[in-house]
Protein backbone atom coordinates (compact mmCIF):
# COMPACT_ATOMS: atom_id res chain seq x y z
CA UNK A 1 0.00 0.00 0.00
CA UNK A 2 2.92 2.31 0.80
CA UNK A 3 4.44 1.66 -2.28
CA UNK A 4 1.28 2.81 -4.15
CA UNK A 5 0.90 5.83 -2.50
CA UNK A 6 4.34 7.04 -2.71
CA UNK A 7 4.62 6.65 -6.41
CA UNK A 8 0.98 8.88 -6.52
CA UNK A 9 2.90 11.09 -4.57
CA UNK A 10 6.19 11.75 -6.91
CA UNK A 11 2.99 11.44 -10.08
CA UNK A 12 1.30 14.57 -8.03
CA UNK A 13 4.08 16.35 -7.63
CA UNK A 14 3.35 16.51 -3.79
CA UNK A 15 6.21 17.31 -1.08
CA UNK A 16 5.00 15.39 1.87
CA UNK A 17 2.34 12.43 2.45
CA UNK A 18 0.04 12.71 5.60
CA UNK A 19 -1.31 9.61 7.60
CA UNK A 20 -3.92 10.46 10.33
CA UNK A 21 -6.19 7.87 12.17
CA UNK A 22 -10.11 8.35 10.53
CA UNK A 23 -8.90 10.17 8.16
CA UNK A 24 -7.52 9.10 3.66
CA UNK A 25 -4.00 9.83 3.59
CA UNK A 26 -3.74 13.71 2.57
CA UNK A 27 -0.89 15.12 -0.19
CA UNK A 28 0.40 18.49 0.44
CA UNK A 29 0.59 19.76 -3.20
CA UNK A 30 2.22 23.08 -3.38
CA UNK A 31 1.77 23.90 0.33
CA UNK A 32 -2.04 22.75 0.33
CA UNK A 33 -3.43 19.68 1.62
CA UNK A 34 -5.50 17.23 -0.96
CA UNK A 35 -7.42 14.32 0.08
CA UNK A 36 -6.35 10.94 -1.99
CA UNK A 37 -9.05 8.41 -3.15
CA UNK A 38 -7.70 6.41 -0.97
CA UNK A 39 -10.24 4.76 1.68
CA UNK A 40 -10.02 5.97 5.13
CA UNK A 41 -7.27 4.51 7.36
CA UNK A 42 -7.94 3.13 10.87
CA UNK A 43 -5.28 3.26 13.93
CA UNK A 44 -4.65 0.01 13.51
CA UNK A 45 -3.51 -0.03 9.78
CA UNK A 46 -1.05 3.19 10.17
CA UNK A 47 0.45 1.07 13.24
CA UNK A 48 1.06 -2.01 10.64
CA UNK A 49 2.78 0.34 8.08
CA UNK A 50 5.11 2.51 10.52
CA UNK A 51 6.07 -0.76 12.53
CA UNK A 52 7.31 -2.61 9.07
CA UNK A 53 9.87 1.04 8.40
CA UNK A 54 11.28 1.06 11.90
CA UNK A 55 14.22 -0.77 13.15
CA UNK A 56 14.67 -1.66 16.93
CA UNK A 57 16.70 1.75 18.10
CA UNK A 58 14.14 3.98 16.00
CA UNK A 59 10.94 1.45 17.90
CA UNK A 60 12.76 2.18 21.22
CA UNK A 61 13.26 5.82 20.32
CA UNK A 62 9.28 6.70 19.64
CA UNK A 63 8.37 4.32 22.40
CA UNK A 64 10.17 6.31 24.64
CA UNK A 65 9.52 9.92 23.01
CA UNK A 66 6.06 9.44 21.34
CA UNK A 67 8.04 10.87 18.43
CA UNK A 68 10.72 10.04 15.97
CA UNK A 69 12.52 11.11 12.91
CA UNK A 70 14.70 8.47 10.19
CA UNK A 71 14.91 7.88 6.55
CA UNK A 72 13.97 4.94 4.70
CA UNK A 73 14.67 3.33 1.20
CA UNK A 74 12.12 2.58 -0.49
CA UNK A 75 12.69 -0.29 -3.07
CA UNK A 76 12.34 1.05 -6.33
CA UNK A 77 11.17 4.43 -5.42
CA UNK A 78 13.19 6.30 -3.69
CA UNK A 79 14.23 7.52 0.21
CA UNK A 80 11.40 8.45 2.41
CA UNK A 81 11.90 11.31 5.38
CA UNK A 82 9.81 9.69 8.16
CA UNK A 83 7.94 11.46 11.00
CA UNK A 84 6.04 9.87 13.46
CA UNK A 85 4.49 11.41 16.41
CA UNK A 86 0.98 10.52 18.22
CA UNK A 87 -1.85 12.72 18.86
CA UNK A 88 -5.02 11.93 21.17
CA UNK A 89 -2.74 8.67 22.07
CA UNK A 90 -2.55 6.97 18.26
CA UNK A 91 -0.22 7.38 15.90
CA UNK A 92 0.23 10.00 12.90
CA UNK A 93 3.12 9.90 10.18
CA UNK A 94 4.44 12.15 7.73
CA UNK A 95 5.98 10.98 4.78
CA UNK A 96 8.38 13.35 2.78
CA UNK A 97 10.08 11.68 -0.35
CA UNK A 98 13.87 13.14 -1.01
CA UNK A 99 15.14 13.46 -4.37
CA UNK A 100 17.90 11.41 -5.60
CA UNK A 101 20.46 13.65 -6.14
CA UNK A 102 21.34 17.32 -4.62
CA UNK A 103 19.77 20.26 -6.70
CA UNK A 104 21.58 22.87 -8.62
CA UNK A 105 21.13 26.39 -7.13
CA UNK A 106 19.95 27.41 -10.82
CA UNK A 107 17.64 24.36 -10.92
CA UNK A 108 16.24 25.75 -7.09
CA UNK A 109 15.19 28.93 -8.55
CA UNK A 110 17.91 30.72 -6.61
CA UNK A 111 19.29 34.30 -7.10
CA UNK A 112 22.73 33.64 -8.86
CA UNK A 113 24.09 36.10 -5.62
CA UNK A 114 24.11 33.14 -3.74
CA UNK A 115 26.70 31.94 -5.35
CA UNK A 116 29.05 34.37 -3.40
CA UNK A 117 28.68 32.33 -0.30
CA UNK A 118 30.42 29.80 -1.29
CA UNK A 119 33.58 31.25 -2.13
CA UNK A 120 33.79 32.10 1.49
CA UNK A 121 36.21 30.14 3.46
CA UNK A 122 35.18 30.90 7.35
CA UNK A 123 32.64 32.15 9.36
CA UNK A 124 28.80 31.76 9.39
CA UNK A 125 26.50 31.71 7.12
CA UNK A 126 22.60 31.34 8.05
CA UNK A 127 19.78 30.09 5.96
CA UNK A 128 16.36 30.90 7.56
CA UNK A 129 12.78 30.17 6.67
CA UNK A 130 9.16 28.29 7.93
CA UNK A 131 9.18 24.48 7.94
CA UNK A 132 9.41 23.10 4.65
CA UNK A 133 10.36 26.44 2.84
CA UNK A 134 13.24 24.36 1.04
CA UNK A 135 16.26 25.40 3.40
CA UNK A 136 18.11 21.96 2.97
CA UNK A 137 18.04 21.88 -0.39
CA UNK A 138 19.46 25.78 -0.51
CA UNK A 139 22.47 24.58 1.79
CA UNK A 140 22.89 21.45 0.02
CA UNK A 141 23.25 23.16 -3.13
CA UNK A 142 25.76 25.41 -1.84
CA UNK A 143 27.70 22.07 -0.73
CA UNK A 144 27.51 20.68 -3.53
CA UNK A 145 29.30 24.16 -5.82
CA UNK A 146 32.11 23.50 -2.86
CA UNK A 147 32.63 20.00 -3.22
CA UNK A 148 33.30 20.46 -7.21
CA UNK A 149 35.52 23.29 -7.06
CA UNK A 150 37.92 23.08 -3.73
CA UNK A 151 39.65 19.98 -1.90
CA UNK A 152 38.03 20.23 1.46
CA UNK A 153 36.71 18.24 4.12
CA UNK A 154 32.99 19.40 4.63
CA UNK A 155 31.10 17.45 7.90
CA UNK A 156 27.36 17.41 8.08
CA UNK A 157 25.57 17.07 11.03
CA UNK A 158 21.65 16.05 10.30
CA UNK A 159 18.46 14.87 11.87
CA UNK A 160 17.76 12.56 10.14
CA UNK A 161 20.37 12.48 6.57
CA UNK A 162 18.29 14.40 4.00
CA UNK A 163 21.21 13.95 1.07
CA UNK A 164 23.33 11.53 -0.18
CA UNK A 165 26.36 13.63 -1.78
CA UNK A 166 28.89 12.34 -4.41
CA UNK A 167 32.40 13.33 -3.23
CA UNK A 168 33.90 15.22 -6.08
CA UNK A 169 37.14 17.53 -4.91
CA UNK A 170 35.89 16.90 -1.36
CA UNK A 171 35.53 14.38 1.16
CA UNK A 172 32.04 14.23 2.97
CA UNK A 173 31.58 12.96 6.10
CA UNK A 174 27.24 12.72 6.81
CA UNK A 175 26.80 12.29 10.34
CA UNK A 176 23.26 11.34 11.76
CA UNK A 177 21.80 12.30 14.96
CA UNK A 178 20.84 8.98 16.75
CA UNK A 179 23.04 6.97 14.72
CA UNK A 180 26.38 8.28 14.35
CA UNK A 181 26.46 10.99 17.26
CA UNK A 182 23.96 11.29 20.17
CA UNK A 183 22.99 15.22 19.58
CA UNK A 184 23.95 18.41 17.88
CA UNK A 185 26.17 20.03 20.46
CA UNK A 186 28.24 16.46 21.37
CA UNK A 187 28.75 16.03 17.06
CA UNK A 188 29.69 20.04 16.65
CA UNK A 189 32.11 19.70 19.54
CA UNK A 190 33.76 16.49 17.30
CA UNK A 191 33.54 18.02 14.46
CA UNK A 192 36.08 20.60 15.28
CA UNK A 193 38.17 17.83 15.92
CA UNK A 194 37.88 16.62 13.27
CA UNK A 195 39.85 18.78 10.75
CA UNK A 196 36.86 19.81 9.79
CA UNK A 197 37.04 22.87 6.78
CA UNK A 198 33.55 23.02 6.35
CA UNK A 199 30.39 22.04 8.91
CA UNK A 200 26.34 21.77 8.33
CA UNK A 201 24.40 21.97 11.13
CA UNK A 202 21.17 20.72 10.46
CA UNK A 203 18.85 23.23 12.98
CA UNK A 204 20.58 25.46 15.17
CA UNK A 205 17.93 25.29 17.98
CA UNK A 206 19.73 25.68 21.43
CA UNK A 207 22.19 27.80 23.20
CA UNK A 208 24.81 25.42 23.07
CA UNK A 209 24.94 24.46 19.31
CA UNK A 210 24.69 28.14 19.00
CA UNK A 211 27.51 29.08 21.26
CA UNK A 212 29.57 25.94 19.73
CA UNK A 213 28.81 27.20 16.17
CA UNK A 214 29.80 30.67 16.98
CA UNK A 215 33.14 29.00 18.40
CA UNK A 216 33.77 27.03 15.22
CA UNK A 217 33.15 29.95 12.85
CA UNK A 218 35.67 32.29 14.80
CA UNK A 219 38.30 29.31 14.55
CA UNK A 220 38.29 29.37 11.05
CA UNK A 221 35.67 27.23 9.67
CA UNK A 222 33.17 27.82 7.70
CA UNK A 223 30.03 26.72 9.11
CA UNK A 224 26.63 26.42 7.88
CA UNK A 225 23.57 26.59 10.11
CA UNK A 226 19.55 26.29 9.65
CA UNK A 227 17.09 28.30 11.55
CA UNK A 228 13.41 28.69 11.56
CA UNK A 229 12.98 32.41 11.05
CA UNK A 230 11.07 34.58 8.55
CA UNK A 231 13.73 37.47 8.18
CA UNK A 232 17.57 37.99 8.62
CA UNK A 233 16.64 40.88 11.67
CA UNK A 234 14.47 37.68 13.20
CA UNK A 235 17.54 35.66 12.61
CA UNK A 236 20.52 37.86 14.60
CA UNK A 237 17.61 38.49 17.17
CA UNK A 238 17.05 34.88 17.78
CA UNK A 239 20.95 34.34 17.90
CA UNK A 240 21.82 36.80 20.89
CA UNK A 241 18.35 36.35 22.60
CA UNK A 242 19.60 32.80 22.86
CA UNK A 243 22.26 34.19 25.60
CA UNK A 244 21.73 35.39 29.00
CA UNK A 245 21.40 39.15 28.97
CA UNK A 246 24.13 39.63 30.92
CA UNK A 247 26.32 38.11 28.31
CA UNK A 248 24.59 39.48 25.57
CA UNK A 249 27.28 42.68 24.67
CA UNK A 250 29.64 40.24 24.00
CA UNK A 251 27.98 38.18 22.11
CA UNK A 252 26.90 41.00 19.84
CA UNK A 253 30.94 41.54 19.00
CA UNK A 254 31.33 37.86 18.51
CA UNK A 255 28.48 37.49 15.75
CA UNK A 256 29.65 40.81 13.81
CA UNK A 257 32.79 39.30 13.44
CA UNK A 258 31.62 36.07 12.27
CA UNK A 259 28.38 36.40 10.43
CA UNK A 260 29.09 36.26 6.88
CA UNK A 261 25.84 36.25 5.10
CA UNK A 262 21.76 35.20 6.30
CA UNK A 263 19.66 34.12 3.73
CA UNK A 264 16.02 33.50 4.43
CA UNK A 265 13.91 32.64 1.98
CA UNK A 266 9.89 31.71 1.82
CA UNK A 267 8.04 29.36 -1.43
CA UNK A 268 5.17 31.21 -2.87
CA UNK A 269 3.27 30.09 -5.87
CA UNK A 270 3.67 30.56 -9.33
CA UNK A 271 1.29 32.69 -11.35
CA UNK A 272 0.31 29.43 -13.54
CA UNK A 273 -0.54 27.71 -10.49
CA UNK A 274 1.74 24.86 -10.84
CA UNK A 275 4.61 25.25 -8.46
CA UNK A 276 6.63 27.32 -6.02
CA UNK A 277 9.27 29.37 -6.53
CA UNK A 278 11.52 30.79 -3.35
CA UNK A 279 11.30 34.28 -3.16
CA UNK A 280 14.60 34.99 -0.76
CA UNK A 281 15.99 38.00 1.34
CA UNK A 282 19.58 38.13 1.51
CA UNK A 283 22.09 40.00 3.93
CA UNK A 284 25.58 40.05 3.85
CA UNK A 285 28.14 41.04 6.32
CA UNK A 286 29.37 44.84 5.46
CA UNK A 287 30.75 47.23 7.85
CA UNK A 288 27.45 49.30 8.64
CA UNK A 289 25.93 46.28 9.08
CA UNK A 290 28.87 44.55 11.73
CA UNK A 291 28.73 47.83 13.33
CA UNK A 292 24.66 47.64 13.80
CA UNK A 293 24.95 44.36 14.96
CA UNK A 294 28.15 45.45 17.67
CA UNK A 295 25.62 48.45 18.69
CA UNK A 296 21.74 46.51 18.74
CA UNK A 297 20.61 48.65 16.28
CA UNK A 298 18.75 45.90 14.81
CA UNK A 299 15.85 48.13 13.60
CA UNK A 300 17.68 50.00 11.18
CA UNK A 301 19.32 46.35 9.73
CA UNK A 302 16.57 46.15 7.22
CA UNK A 303 17.18 49.94 5.57
CA UNK A 304 20.78 48.75 5.62
CA UNK A 305 19.78 45.67 3.76
CA UNK A 306 16.99 47.34 1.23
CA UNK A 307 20.24 50.06 0.13
CA UNK A 308 22.56 47.20 0.25
CA UNK A 309 21.72 46.21 -3.79
CA UNK A 310 25.39 46.71 -4.70
CA UNK A 311 26.96 44.36 -2.15
CA UNK A 312 23.84 41.88 -4.09
CA UNK A 313 21.43 42.15 -0.82
CA UNK A 314 17.74 42.34 -1.44
CA UNK A 315 14.50 42.07 1.43
CA UNK A 316 11.97 39.86 1.05
CA UNK A 317 9.82 42.55 -0.71
CA UNK A 318 12.43 43.82 -3.31
CA UNK A 319 12.38 40.02 -4.02
CA UNK A 320 8.84 39.81 -4.44
CA UNK A 321 8.67 42.69 -6.06
CA UNK A 322 11.12 41.67 -8.81
CA UNK A 323 8.83 38.10 -9.14
CA UNK A 324 5.63 40.09 -9.35
CA UNK A 325 7.33 42.87 -12.21
CA UNK A 326 8.81 39.66 -14.52
CA UNK A 327 4.79 37.70 -14.01
CA UNK A 328 6.29 35.13 -12.19
CA UNK A 329 4.21 35.24 -8.96
CA UNK A 330 0.53 37.17 -8.96
CA UNK A 331 -0.22 40.26 -6.75
CA UNK A 332 -2.04 38.39 -3.96
CA UNK A 333 1.21 36.80 -3.35
CA UNK A 334 2.90 39.72 -2.84
CA UNK A 335 0.51 40.94 -0.33
CA UNK A 336 -0.24 38.04 1.30
CA UNK A 337 3.74 37.11 1.92
CA UNK A 338 5.53 40.68 2.11
CA UNK A 339 7.06 42.18 5.38
CA UNK A 340 5.05 45.63 4.96
CA UNK A 341 2.07 44.52 2.60
CA UNK A 342 0.31 47.79 2.69
CA UNK A 343 3.98 49.76 1.84
CA UNK A 344 4.33 47.27 -1.24
CA UNK A 345 0.83 47.63 -2.17
CA UNK A 346 0.42 51.19 -2.59
CA UNK A 347 4.16 50.74 -4.49
CA UNK A 348 2.48 48.36 -6.62
CA UNK A 349 -0.64 48.23 -7.37
CA UNK A 350 -1.44 52.40 -5.95
CA UNK A 351 -2.33 52.96 -9.88
CA UNK A 352 -5.62 51.90 -12.08
CA UNK A 353 -3.30 50.61 -14.47
CA UNK A 354 -3.84 46.21 -14.69
CA UNK A 355 -1.58 45.94 -17.89
CA UNK A 356 1.45 44.56 -15.30
CA UNK A 357 -0.51 41.74 -13.89
CA UNK A 358 -0.50 38.32 -14.95
CA UNK A 359 -3.65 36.74 -16.38
CA UNK A 360 -6.58 37.76 -19.52
CA UNK A 361 -7.99 41.08 -18.34
CA UNK A 362 -11.76 40.44 -18.63
CA UNK A 363 -12.29 44.45 -17.74
CA UNK A 364 -11.99 47.13 -15.90
CA UNK A 365 -10.33 46.43 -12.68
CA UNK A 366 -10.79 42.73 -12.89
CA UNK A 367 -7.85 39.78 -13.67
CA UNK A 368 -8.56 36.38 -14.13
CA UNK A 369 -5.88 34.60 -12.46
CA UNK A 370 -6.99 31.21 -13.79
CA UNK A 371 -6.49 27.88 -11.56
CA UNK A 372 -4.37 29.11 -9.14
CA UNK A 373 -3.56 27.24 -6.07
CA UNK A 374 -4.01 29.50 -3.66
CA UNK A 375 -2.55 29.72 -0.04
CA UNK A 376 -3.50 32.09 2.59
CA UNK A 377 -1.83 33.65 5.65
CA UNK A 378 -4.75 35.00 7.65
CA UNK A 379 -2.53 37.95 9.53
CA UNK A 380 -2.18 39.45 5.95
CA UNK A 381 -5.44 39.96 5.36
CA UNK A 382 -8.35 42.83 6.43
CA UNK A 383 -11.25 39.89 5.87
CA UNK A 384 -11.62 36.22 4.54
CA UNK A 385 -14.75 34.53 5.02
CA UNK A 386 -14.52 30.78 6.26
CA UNK A 387 -16.06 28.50 4.75
CA UNK A 388 -15.20 25.47 6.62
CA UNK A 389 -17.68 22.83 7.63
CA UNK A 390 -19.15 24.62 11.04
CA UNK A 391 -17.55 27.73 10.75
CA UNK A 392 -19.05 29.39 8.34
CA UNK A 393 -19.97 32.40 10.00
CA UNK A 394 -23.52 33.93 9.01
CA UNK A 395 -24.38 33.83 5.25
CA UNK A 396 -27.59 33.60 3.71
CA UNK A 397 -28.90 32.38 0.43
CA UNK A 398 -31.95 32.44 -2.21
CA UNK A 399 -31.30 28.73 -1.96
CA UNK A 400 -30.19 25.75 0.23
CA UNK A 401 -26.50 26.09 0.96
CA UNK A 402 -24.21 23.50 2.22
CA UNK A 403 -20.82 23.78 3.27
CA UNK A 404 -18.13 20.64 2.30
CA UNK A 405 -14.49 20.32 2.35
CA UNK A 406 -13.94 22.43 -0.84
CA UNK A 407 -16.14 25.48 0.63
CA UNK A 408 -19.50 26.32 -0.01
CA UNK A 409 -22.02 24.63 -2.26
CA UNK A 410 -24.94 25.84 -4.14
CA UNK A 411 -27.27 22.89 -5.60
CA UNK A 412 -30.34 23.62 -8.04
CA UNK A 413 -32.61 20.95 -7.80
CA UNK A 414 -33.83 20.28 -11.81
CA UNK A 415 -36.54 21.66 -12.57
CA UNK A 416 -36.83 24.20 -9.60
CA UNK A 417 -38.12 27.42 -10.66
CA UNK A 418 -35.04 30.68 -9.25
CA UNK A 419 -35.47 33.89 -9.88
CA UNK A 420 -32.30 34.74 -8.48
CA UNK A 421 -29.41 33.02 -7.11
CA UNK A 422 -27.05 34.26 -4.44
CA UNK A 423 -25.32 34.49 -1.50
CA UNK A 424 -24.71 37.05 0.72
CA UNK A 425 -22.68 37.73 3.99
CA UNK A 426 -24.20 38.81 6.75
CA UNK A 427 -21.57 38.94 9.20
CA UNK A 428 -20.56 42.42 9.99
CA UNK A 429 -24.44 43.17 10.13
CA UNK A 430 -24.70 40.22 12.28
CA UNK A 431 -22.32 40.96 14.90
CA UNK A 432 -19.87 37.78 13.53
CA UNK A 433 -17.18 40.27 12.70
CA UNK A 434 -16.17 43.89 13.60
CA UNK A 435 -17.02 46.62 10.16
CA UNK A 436 -13.24 46.82 8.95
CA UNK A 437 -12.26 49.30 6.09
CA UNK A 438 -12.98 48.52 2.56
CA UNK A 439 -9.20 47.33 1.19
CA UNK A 440 -8.09 47.64 -2.59
CA UNK A 441 -8.92 44.06 -3.85
CA UNK A 442 -11.62 41.69 -3.84
CA UNK A 443 -10.50 37.93 -4.66
CA UNK A 444 -13.50 35.49 -5.19
CA UNK A 445 -12.73 31.65 -5.99
CA UNK A 446 -15.50 29.54 -7.88
CA UNK A 447 -16.45 26.57 -10.05
CA UNK A 448 -19.62 26.37 -11.67
CA UNK A 449 -21.55 23.64 -13.62
CA UNK A 450 -24.58 24.53 -15.96
CA UNK A 451 -26.58 22.11 -18.32
CA UNK A 452 -24.78 22.80 -21.15
CA UNK A 453 -27.97 23.35 -23.65
CA UNK A 454 -28.80 26.12 -21.53
CA UNK A 455 -25.72 28.09 -21.92
CA UNK A 456 -26.76 31.25 -24.14
CA UNK A 457 -24.37 32.75 -26.93
CA UNK A 458 -24.10 35.91 -25.12
CA UNK A 459 -21.62 34.96 -21.98
CA UNK A 460 -24.28 35.83 -18.59
CA UNK A 461 -22.47 38.03 -16.03
CA UNK A 462 -21.34 37.58 -12.11
CA UNK A 463 -22.86 40.64 -10.27
CA UNK A 464 -21.08 41.91 -7.19
CA UNK A 465 -22.47 44.00 -5.04
CA UNK A 466 -20.72 45.27 -1.57
CA UNK A 467 -22.50 47.71 0.66
CA UNK A 468 -20.72 50.30 2.35
CA UNK A 469 -21.36 52.21 5.71
CA UNK A 470 -24.59 54.89 5.15
CA UNK A 471 -23.45 58.21 3.96
CA UNK A 472 -23.99 61.45 6.80
CA UNK A 473 -27.45 61.93 7.21
CA UNK A 474 -28.92 58.79 5.71
CA UNK A 475 -28.49 56.31 8.75
CA UNK A 476 -31.32 53.75 6.73
CA UNK A 477 -29.79 52.66 3.64
CA UNK A 478 -26.10 51.88 2.39
CA UNK A 479 -23.74 53.06 0.21
CA UNK A 480 -23.78 50.18 -2.88
CA UNK A 481 -21.10 48.94 -5.70
CA UNK A 482 -22.29 47.28 -8.46
CA UNK A 483 -19.38 45.23 -10.48
CA UNK A 484 -20.71 42.63 -13.35
CA UNK A 485 -18.32 40.48 -15.46
CA UNK A 486 -18.99 37.83 -17.96
CA UNK A 487 -18.70 34.35 -16.81
CA UNK A 488 -16.87 31.72 -18.45
CA UNK A 489 -18.75 28.64 -17.61
CA UNK A 490 -16.98 25.29 -17.16
CA UNK A 491 -16.11 22.65 -14.25
CA UNK A 492 -12.00 24.61 -13.90
CA UNK A 493 -11.96 26.71 -10.87
CA UNK A 494 -11.96 30.32 -11.95
CA UNK A 495 -9.95 32.85 -9.39
CA UNK A 496 -10.94 36.18 -9.81
CA UNK A 497 -9.03 39.12 -8.30
CA UNK A 498 -11.31 42.81 -8.49
CA UNK A 499 -10.15 46.15 -8.29
CA UNK A 500 -12.16 47.67 -5.97
CA UNK A 501 -12.99 51.67 -7.01
CA UNK A 502 -10.58 53.92 -5.74
CA UNK A 503 -13.47 56.16 -4.22
CA UNK A 504 -14.85 52.89 -2.27
CA UNK A 505 -11.56 52.58 -0.56
CA UNK A 506 -11.57 53.51 3.05
CA UNK A 507 -15.22 53.18 3.73
CA UNK A 508 -16.74 50.30 6.40
CA UNK A 509 -17.48 47.51 4.67
CA UNK A 510 -21.37 46.38 5.99
CA UNK A 511 -22.90 43.48 3.14
CA UNK A 512 -21.11 41.37 0.36
CA UNK A 513 -23.30 39.70 -1.99
CA UNK A 514 -22.33 37.88 -4.84
CA UNK A 515 -24.82 36.76 -7.27
CA UNK A 516 -24.99 33.79 -9.86
CA UNK A 517 -27.08 34.19 -13.32
CA UNK A 518 -29.91 31.22 -12.80
CA UNK A 519 -28.91 29.33 -15.76
CA UNK A 520 -26.72 27.57 -13.69
CA UNK A 521 -27.17 23.73 -11.63
CA UNK A 522 -24.43 23.85 -8.69
CA UNK A 523 -22.11 26.97 -7.49
CA UNK A 524 -18.83 26.08 -5.47
CA UNK A 525 -17.28 29.13 -4.01
CA UNK A 526 -13.96 28.60 -1.62
CA UNK A 527 -12.58 31.99 -0.80
CA UNK A 528 -14.23 35.02 -1.03
CA UNK A 529 -11.41 37.15 0.61
CA UNK A 530 -10.76 41.24 0.56
CA UNK A 531 -7.02 42.15 1.02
Amino acid sequence: MLKELVKEMQTKKASSMHMSAGMPPLFNVNGRLHFTSSKKLEADEINRIVQALMNDVQEKKFKRDSSVNFTYLLEDTGRLRITLFKQKGLISAVFRLLASRVPTIKELNLPPIINRVTDLRSGLVIVGGPSGSGKSSTIAAILDVINKSRRTHIVTLEDPIEFGFVPDKSLFSQREIGIDSRSFPRALRGATRQDADVIMIGEMRDLETISIALTAAETGILVFGTMTTTDCVQTITRIIGAFPSSSQHQICTQIAIVLKAVVCQQLVMRVDGLERVPAAEIMFSTQAIQSLIREKKMHQIYSAIETGGDFGMQTLDQALQKLHKDNVISDLEVVTKAVQPEFLRKKLFGTTDDSSLPGEDKGPGFVDVGEEMISIEKKMLRYRANFSPGQEGFWTSSIAVCFKDPGMVLSIPPGTPVQRIYVSDFNVVGKRISPFELPYRLLVRFKLEANIDEIPVEPPELLIKIFTQPEKGKISSYNKINLSFPLTIDEKWHTWVINIPEPEVGKLMKITMVEFPVILTKIMISDIIFF
